[in-house]
């Protein structure tokens, strides 16, 4: 199953310093407008409940799919970013694909850095 990115409400996310949008679905890439960038998440093979991946694409122990503003830069070899327990953070707060591409989270992100 995929979702239509533009009717989905997402959780918020903090993901290697930069504001994400999170869902635990598939995102149907065709919804996504193209100034966006979609990623797969993984977790571990002990399913543990933390992500440990992000890449193109995932098949095997999906654990989400982001949306953000900016290019997550990947490993050459591999086509992944691997991540640890502390580059990211849920924030507890939702938003729809609209609210994401009209707010500037640049303000808030700074805050909220500062914050930890």
């Amino acid at each position: 199953m995929k979702v239509n990115a533009a009717e989905e409400s997402f959780e918020l996310m903090n993901m290697l310093g930069q504001y994400v949008l999170f869902t635990n679905i598939r995102v149907d890439r065709d919804t996504v407008p193209q100034d966006l960038y979609v990623y797969d998440v993984r977790h571990d093979d002990d399913c543990t409940g933390g992500i440990c991946e992000i890449k193109p694409s995932v098949m095997v122990n999906h654990w989400g799919t982001i949306i953000c503003k900016e290019p997550i830069e990947m490993d050459e070899v591999w086509h992944s970013k691997f991540v640890e327990e502390g580059d990211y953070c849920y924030l507890g707060d939702t938003a729809k694909l609209d609210e994401y591409i009209n707010t500037d989270y640049s303000e808030e992100q700074s805050e909220e850095m500062e914050m930890r």
